[in-house]
């Protein structure tokens, strides 16, 4: 989650909602009178004498007054009556609004607690970073992306020697900066026109095999700055995603190795249950179709001071967790 705005004189707060666990964050925020302000979509409808025609979806941005708040699959459903919004839709009639990851909501309360603000504090992540690498023949430009925006990195050139074509010297200078920038990134990002992103891959492979694990691959039609810029509007976002479906992958395989070895982990909700009143539960594992119907777990978790994530079921590893029953957690020590 992410704090785009904040005014406590007026009591309101823009965030943007990053991961399935910002919802699970946000519907604990949320009460009854709060006013909400998102892009969302709405049906438009023309009135014809006594009958009315239903016309195509359109983004609108709305306010509502919330009323009723509740975890759906994949999503946060908020319904409430409009105070806010386009001339032609009416004032006060009821409007439901689907927040889902990546999106930006305004919060305004009359006040706001303490626990509420505490929780936003401990649901701010560290935004992902990413550093980018696009190349051509002659010349790799690199540059690092974060909140903060792009800061380019510098080049390196390849050299030019008459009557041979060597490019060792060329991909060990470039695999030395990412080696060096590896710690500092979630993911790496090789990008350019033409075969020179694989061809420094394959030699990558070959000498630095532990660095490809961070590389991502895409396309660009040139080097350089601009060819950065290009991959930021084209690639980017995709390539961060993949990042947390990594994390969560990594989750997710640590549990099933703790399975197989009798480790200090619990699966199955009776078994995660009785870890959690024990106050066992160190991190709580719940799949986002299963949010609903483990709130209760989910708080009493919270209340022990344990971590609560939520897993997508939109990748390979998150399926095979719903097969296992879709809750797990990973334990501070052994109950009975």
């Amino acid at each position: 989650m992410k704090v785009l705005s904040k005014n406590m004189k007026t009591g309101t707060i823009k965030l943007r909602t990053e991961t399935p666990d910002d919802l699970w964050h946000m519907e604990k925020i949320l009460e009854k009178g709060d006013r909400v302000v998102a892009t969302t979509t709405r049906r438009t409808t023309v009135k014809r004498g006594s009958e009315i025609i239903k016309g195509e979806r359109k983004k609108v941005t709305i306010g509502i007054e919330v009323e009723r708040v509740e975890m759906e699959a994949g999503h946060l459903r908020l319904r409430g009556r409009i105070f806010s919004g386009p001339d032609d839709i009416e004032q006060s009639s009821y409007h439901s609004i689907g927040v889902v990851p990546r999106m930006e909501v305004r919060i305004k309360k009359d006040k706001w607690r303490k626990d509420q603000l505490e929780r936003i504090k401990r649901a701010q992540v560290r935004e992902p970073v990413l550093f980018i690498c696009v190349l051509d023949r002659d010349e790799a430009s690199f540059g690092s992306l974060s909140e903060s925006g792009l800061d380019m990195r510098g080049s390196v050139t390849a050299k030019k020697v008459v009557g041979r074509e060597d490019r060792s010297e060329y991909y060990s200078e470039i695999s030395k900066v990412l080696v060096q920038e590896q710690p500092r990134h979630d993911a790496i990002l090789i990008a350019g026109p033409g075969f020179e992103k694989e061809n420094l891959f394959n030699y990558m492979k070959g000498k630095f095999p532990g660095l490809t694990k961070s590389v991502k691959m895409e396309n660009a039609s040139s080097a350089g700055e601009s060819g950065i810029r290009e991959v930021i509007k084209t690639s980017a976002d995709k390539v961060l995603l993949q990042t947390r479906v990594s994390k969560e992958t990594s989750l997710v395989e640590r549990l099933l190795s703790g399975i197989s070895k009798d480790g200090l982990v619990a699966y199955g909700k009776e078994e995660v249950r009785k870890a959690a009143l024990s106050g066992a539960v160190e991190t709580l594992l719940v799949a986002e179709d299963f949010v609903r119907e483990n709130e209760g777990l989910m708080d009493a978790v919270e209340k022990m001071k344990g971590e609560v994530v939520i897993i997508s079921g939109s990748h390979e590893a998150g399926e095979r967790f719903v097969y296992l029953g879709g809750i797990a957690a990973f334990l501070r020590f052994k109950f009975s």
